[in-house]
């Protein structure tokens, strides 16, 4: 993404001061912060981590979970879709998270430890914990325990991922612990996400953020080593009526404007000048079709010229002359769509599968069919309601085996995640679904909806993760080796 800064600058300033025509006489460096209140960091934090994770991460997010495709028609993502990355390709987003959102929610968080307002540390560090979990996913090892001390240390180890998420987890811990009834913990108007809501509201509000992060975490670990020792978290969490998200956690503020619109639009059309980079991948058009979901389908994708349309994932080299430009879908997004740090269907995507894992199908099944709703409301549409019911195409598999119910959720779950694929992408390499495809999407054997190896892919198995970048390795000796795009990051499967 170009002109980082001044887009993470332009959304935060332009919320919190309007259209006062002085709003760019900014005489601090947004990414050295010393000498603005924290109140006033804390939004261009925010915007930082949402421009990422909801830009460049949104990307290829869309990209590996098979939502999306590269158009054969232009360029931009071929190397991504055909996990032929190299290690400059996320230089800036890891630029960007470190020097920008991280590390101004590191000078927050010190300057409201310092005042006493809990409540703004508190959104401190759940915020860079979402950044750094982002960066934990994609890469495994990164700097944490020695990162943000520039001053003091240059060159910062690379932490495992397992001890990351274990610090992380105690920082939200410690967090949600404070005292938030202390006389100086005080409402935060610049929040971006829940500054609309009064002083209680807004910290019921990030407590509740808080735990749905932590369940993630958790849920994110049932596949590794650390299975049991998540599940038992995860139980007492249930157990003990642990508050979680009821609403949306989102940006919502932007604007149709050049560096104040949504990141994925600015991202991918508006900077690249285009609209039809990204194209419906035949493996979602397939089960989409399949389950006769066509109300997804037409809000998720304008049809090409003789309807809905996708190429094979990962075929951007099809001949144009037989496949012409405008018969492929288009991913559709708009400059105004929020930025959803969680929306709640993934939240009630998140408590079918934690109710799921410890025992108690009957809730897995109400907060699927919550979930399922929800999917449909968050794009304005109205689900038909026979379709989660019995003998509709999305009815919950009740009396089935754990792993078809569990098959059921994070299938559907998948379809959601539309704009929000990572979510989906790292859910298929833990649990194994959507399953993988033996065979190519144009085969008579192929099932609707299971993942296919990219047409033009330079390896023989599927993607895992990105590489460490090389604007680390230039400057920290202490990168790690050199990484495979198809190994593993450690709670995968």
């Amino acid at each position: 993404m170009k002109n980082l800064s001044k887009y993470f600058l332009l959304i935060s300033v332009a919320v919190l001061l309007g259209a006062c025509e002085d709003w760019l006489e900014i005489n601090d460096d947004p990414n050295n912060p010393t000498n603005v209140a924290p109140e006033f960091v804390l939004p261009v934090a925010q915007a930082s981590v949402a421009g990422i994770v909801g830009g460049d991460f949104a990307i290829i997010g869309g990209l590996w979970s098979q939502h999306w495709t590269q158009s054969h028609v232009s360029s931009q993502y071929k190397d991504i879709d055909a996990y032929d990355i190299l290690p400059s390709r996320y230089d800036v987003a890891w630029t960007e998270l470190y020097a920008g959102g991280l590390n101004d929610f590191e000078d927050v968080k010190t300057k409201a430890k310092a005042s006493g307002n809990n409540n703004l540390v508190l959104q401190a560090v759940a915020g860079q914990t979402y950044g750094f979990l982002t960066l934990a996913d994609w890469f495994d090892k990164i700097p944490l325990s020695e990162a943000l001390k520039f001053t003091e240390i240059q060159s910062p180890k690379y932490d495992d991922g397992e001890d990351v998420y274990a610090e992380l987890l105690d920082r939200l811990d410690d967090a949600v612990a404070l005292d938030f009834d202390n006389g100086t913990s005080t409402h935060v108007a610049s929040d971006l996400i829940f500054g609309d809501l009064d002083r209680d509201e807004q910290i019921d509000s990030w407590i509740r953020f808080a735990n749905t992060l932590k369940l993630k975490m958790y849920l994110r670990q049932t596949a590794s080593a650390n299975s049991a020792q998540a599940i038992s978290a995860i139980g007492a969490m249930l157990t003990d009526n642990t508050p979680f998200l009821t609403t949306h956690a989102a940006i919502t503020q932007f604007v149709d404007e050049a560096n104040r619109s949504n990141p994925l639009y600015e991202n991918n059309i508006r900077q690249q000048n285009t609209a039809g980079n990204l194209r419906l991948s035949r493996t979602f058009q397939s089960y989409l079709e399949e389950n006769g979901d066509q109300l997804r389908l037409d809000a998720y994708f304008t049809p090409g010229t003789s309807g809905q349309f996708g190429l094979a994932q990962g075929d951007f080299n099809a001949n144009s002359t037989v496949i012409l430009g405008g018969a492929v879908s288009i991913a559709n997004m708009t400059a105004t769509d929020p930025f959803y740090f969680f929306s709640l269907d993934e939240v009630y995507f998140l408590l079918a599968e934690a109710y799921l894992r410890t025992g108690d199908a009957s809730s897995a099944q109400d907060y699927y069919e919550l979930a399922v709703e929800e999917a449909y409301t968050k794009f304005g549409l109205t689900m038909p309601a026979s379709i989660i019911e019995t003998g509709g195409a999305y009815e919950f598999p009740a009396s089935g085996t754990a792993a078809q119910m569990l098959e059921a959720i994070i299938v559907q779950k998948w379809v959601a995640m539309f704009r929000q694929g990572s979510e989906s992408f790292w859910d298929q390499t833990r649990t194994g679904y959507p399953r993988l495809s033996p065979v190519p999407v144009t085969d008579a054997s192929y099932v609707p909806g299971e993942w296919t190896i990219a047409v033009n892919a330079v390896t023989t198995g599927f993607p895992k993760r990105v590489l460490y970048t090389a604007a680390s390795r230039d400057v920290n000796t202490n990168t790690p080796a050199a990484a495979e795009v198809t190994d593993k990051v450690w709670w995968m499967q």
